[in-house]
């Protein structure tokens, strides 16, 4: 793997994967709080949020690997 992908895994994605278990407990708590017929459509509603937070964060941290390594090679990308 190379350097960037390996900071970033380090400093962004490792992290992220141990609060996980500290995320679905806030998640159940919130959830708890809704009423019995409403917690279905707001249990969807997290999970999508928490997708499109997730991939959001994905798309700029791969962004921001590739430009950071396209000054590390001859006739890489043009960062303007």
């Amino acid at each position: 793997m190379n350097e960037t992908y390996e900071w970033l895994y380090d400093h962004y994605a490792r992290p992220l994967i141990q609060v996980e278990k500290e995320a679905n407990e806030l998640k159940q708590a919130i959830i708890s709080y809704s009423s019995p017929d409403r917690q279905v459509a707001l249990r969807d509603q997290l999970d999508s949020l928490c997708l499109l937070w997730g991939t959001d964060a994905f798309a700029l941290g791969l962004q921001l690997g590739l430009r950071l390594m396209a000054g590390q090679r001859a006739g890489g990308l043009e960062v303007s």
